[in-house]
């Protein structure tokens, strides 16, 4: 059985300092979720667009000041 279809999609390929990912890795965990969708949920709520958040907790996606 494959996973649903989740909407047109655009690959992005970034490269960020280790201690970025090093967070970024705790916080995806910590949401139980892989990568690609914690970022693609994390990259929908900073553009405003939090109805595309999927599967990413709001608590966990709030961007710190």
């Amino acid at each position: 059985m494959g996973n649903p279809y989740k909407g047109d999609r655009t690959r992005v390929t970034s490269r960020v300092p280790d201690v970025v990912f090093e967070e970024l890795e705790r916080r995806r965990m910590a949401a139980g979720v892989n990568m690609s969708q914690f970022l693609a949920d994390l990259l929908a709520a900073a553009t405003g667009h939090t109805q595309l958040v999927q599967e990413t907790n709001q608590e966990v996606l709030k961007l710190s000041a």
